[in-house]
């Protein structure tokens, strides 16, 4: 119960303390938008478990995607773009101040 509580106060913290998922956050900060096989490749990692940890920091409000042409667009096709909301700072700052 008393963990419970802690996880609520924190709004999700754990969901970025996974080092994969972490690894995605930092790297949607410095490209701002990214389609799965792409940090999947970036990362060296696999484009199913990377599509996992997107899943997951979705559900947490943590990336949004949008729907868009492949950039390059060497074959074309339509990509899901993932990119972070301001959740990710909020969720953070609130974790800082937790363990002061």
């Amino acid at each position: 119960m008393v963990l419970m509580k802690k996880t609520e106060e924190l709004g999700g913290a754990y969901i970025l303390s996974h080092p994969v998922r972490a690894s995605i956050v930092k790297l949607l900060r410095e490209d701002k938008k990214m389609y799965t096989s792409k940090i999947a490749k970036t990362l060296g990692l696999s484009d199913r478990l990377v599509a996992f940890h997107l899943s997951m920091l979705t559900t947490g409000g943590f990336v949004t995607s949008t729907y868009g042409k492949a950039n390059p667009p060497n074959p074309p096709r339509i990509v899901r773009y993932y990119e972070l909301t301001e959740r990710v700072d909020e969720v953070l700052d609130k974790f800082i101040e937790a363990i002061r």
